[in-house]
């Protein structure tokens, strides 16, 4: 009877709406699902994409002076790789030089760590007496060894470089290409009106990213030759290293610079005997990276990356779970489309709002959070 009704009404049953509501959370689950076991084929065509949106303003800015945009594309993927050829030169030469000394360094952590909390020495007598009386025992045990740094790195490199192949072959071709997926785009909308909405979510997409990741890296780049001047005034062993560690972890929201305050900690109470001293690497890093984060950066990007914080780390996390070190990277990009399209599609404003900063609220509002949160809490009383 009730169905009956609520059929003649036209209002929802609750029972659609909570099958509606479960149907929708398992397609996101699978979503995810889809997306975290093919990591091999999303996260290069997301990156060249990405790649292609960012740089799309360079190629027509190549066009104007009469270079085509199969050239155009030639030099930016040539400068691209040159770029990435000498950041990998340098960084390898020093990581290099860590990794030959890297049972020497851990031992040495281990000693200052043990050194500076003394608590942690019983405790790691303990574990030697243990294993003492374990040999001792006379059974024959069988040693399962981790795979070491060199051969996971080596294992992992044909696929790293399979994937960087991909991603910048087809930023070359969608670059090459020109406005070809503009005209697509204004063919396949059935109204003008659509035509034009379309239109003017993809470009705001591109200008947001290439403005975004523009800005961000001459961020970076000031901040890592800050850092690495800093690092080799104070007296740190390869400076060099320290910046180019900071440009590139500072492109990693949040947990970038908290990884390199902690590396600049370790390495500065191993190189360091005075206490003092061995933490002056890290709180200058702490405070330049502060600088950065809390005054330059909301000053040249947050006026056109308008982002709820909230939003932005919720994104972080699940990109990094589901993508690793590639979903890091590509956390705010994605984010920053999502917040473009959502505020161009008909019923998605809201959700573009959601994601948004703080904005300013209309009068009524306004005038609503005030009334709520200006009531007091009304006694209780016993009226029995």
């Amino acid at each position: 009877m009730k169905e009956d009704t609520a059929s003649l009404t036209g209002a929802p049953d609750k029972r659609d709406v909570v099958r509606n509501w479960a149907i929708t959370g398992i397609f996101w689950i699978l979503v995810l699902g889809a997306l975290s076991l093919a990591q091999g084929v999303f996260v290069p065509i997301i990156s060249a994409f990405v790649l292609a949106l960012t740089f799309s303003p360079v190629r027509r800015a190549l066009g104007r002076i009469g270079i085509p945009p199969g050239a155009a594309a030639g030099i930016i993927m040539i400068s691209l790789l040159i770029v990435f050829s000498v950041l990998f030169y340098f960084i390898s030469e020093a990581l290099q030089q860590y990794l030959s000394d890297a049972p020497t360094f851990a031992a040495e952590v281990r000693r200052e760590l043990s050194g500076l909390f003394g608590t942690i020495e019983p405790v790691l007598k303990a574990g030697d007496q243990i294993d003492a009386l374990t040999k001792q025992g006379g059974q024959q045990t069988v040693a399962i060894r981790e795979p070491g740094f060199v051969s996971v790195m080596t294992q992992a490199t044909p696929a790293v470089v399979s994937q960087l192949v991909v991603t910048l072959t087809l930023s070359f071709f969608l670059i090459a290409s020109g406005d070809m997926f503009y005209e697509k785009l204004v063919q396949v909308m059935p109204k003008l009106k659509d035509k034009r909405r379309a239109l003017a979510a993809a470009r705001t997409i591109e200008n947001q990213l290439s403005t975004y990741l523009f800005t961000i890296t001459a961020i970076n780049a000031a901040l890592g030759v800050i850092i690495g001047l800093v690092m080799w005034a104070i007296g740190m062993p390869n400076p060099l290293l320290f910046g180019l560690g900071a440009f590139l972890l500072n492109y990693i929201p949040y947990i970038g610079s908290i990884g390199g305050i902690a590396i600049t900690l370790v390495t500065g109470l191993v190189t360091f005997d005075n206490t003092v001293h061995a933490l002056l690497p890290a709180l200058f890093y702490w405070l330049i990276n502060t600088i950065e984060g809390q005054f330059l950066t909301p000053v040249l990007v947050g006026r056109r990356l308008k982002l709820n914080a909230v939003v932005v780390f919720i994104s972080f996390a699940l990109w990094a779970w589901v993508w690793s070190f590639m979903g890091m990277l590509l956390s705010t990009p994605i984010l920053l489309m999502a917040k473009v399209v959502s505020d161009n599609v008909n019923g998605l404003e809201s959700f573009g709002k959601f994601l948004g900063d703080r904005d300013d609220l209309s009068g009524s509002d306004s005038r609503l959070m005030k009334f709520v949160f200006r009531q007091k809490d009304r006694p209780v009383t016993d009226d029995a």
